[in-house]
């Protein structure tokens, strides 16, 4: 191994040290801080100064990041900035071609093609951070399984704060939970929604809307998005069965 090489690894090493031991002093937090913020259309036509329409456009033919809760549209305010400064900047003009649909086709196309390549960089990662959680994995296994009360750090809200946090009611929770799977929690007789897990599922179900229509650029996200979901119940089931393996 040639001294340049060495001296990468050990870098790499130590930040990943670092964002691990970050990770596991986070496990124990009971109630992280919602610090979303989400917004109606009409709210963001009177900040933004773009009609309701121009804003509906956005989100269909610019993929301008929102979620769909039933027929209400919100949004996220740092999600929107880019999308909203660049309408004003160049209004529909394509000057990078990012929006041309053949290009997003041939993307798509080609995605999975490109996440099967496997650059040196990504087996080096891959190596720190098999030796790094199987340095970790006991602290982290000790950490869960005593306070399994934090649910390992995400937000757990109530079925009201829930519908106040999407600006919706909370009859329209009870129906997206019994209707439409929406994930979450049920204690004896009362429902608890886990934040993080919420705000992915009606991201992925406000992609596939778009992408059942056929709407290109939503194809592409929600490519992504089951391309993501996949990679991640591969690394759980990887990561289960090593700790079953574990004598701890």
């Amino acid at each position: 191994m040639s001294n340049t090489k060495k001296v990468f690894e050990d870098l790499l090493k130590t930040v990943l040290q670092s964002e691990i031991a970050e990770m596991i002093g986070s496990v124990s937090v009971s109630q992280t801080a919602v610090n979303k913020k989400y917004l109606t259309m009409d709210e963001v036509s009177k900040l933004s100064g773009i009609g309701t329409y121009t804003l509906r456009q956005l989100t269909f033919s610019r993929a301008m990041p929102h979620r769909k809760v039933r027929s209400r549209i919100i949004f996220e305010q740092s999600e929107i900035t880019d999308s909203i400064t660049n309408y004003k900047k160049i209004g529909w003009d394509d000057p990078e071609n990012k929006w041309n649909v053949n290009a997003v086709q041939s993307q798509i196309t080609n995605f999975y093609q490109d996440k099967e390549k496997s650059p040196m960089i990504e087996d080096i990662f891959r190596q720190l951070i098999k030796e790094e959680l199987e340095s970790f994995s006991k602290e982290i296994l000790s950490i869960t399984k005593k306070e399994k009360q934090s649910y390992y750090g995400r937000t757990v809200l109530t079925i009201k704060e829930a519908a106040e946090h999407f600006r919706t009611s909370p009859a329209t929770i009870y129906g997206l939970i019994k209707e439409d799977g929406m994930p979450h929690l049920k204690i004896q007789s009362r429902f608890y929604i886990v934040l993080e897990e919420a705000e992915a599922y009606l991201w992925r179900e406000t992609a596939k809307s778009y992408a059942d229509s056929g709407n290109i650029y939503w194809t592409q996200i929600l490519q992504r998005l089951d391309w993501e979901e996949t990679e991640r119940e591969l690394a759980y089931k990887k990561a289960l069965k090593r700790l079953e393996e574990r004598d701890f």
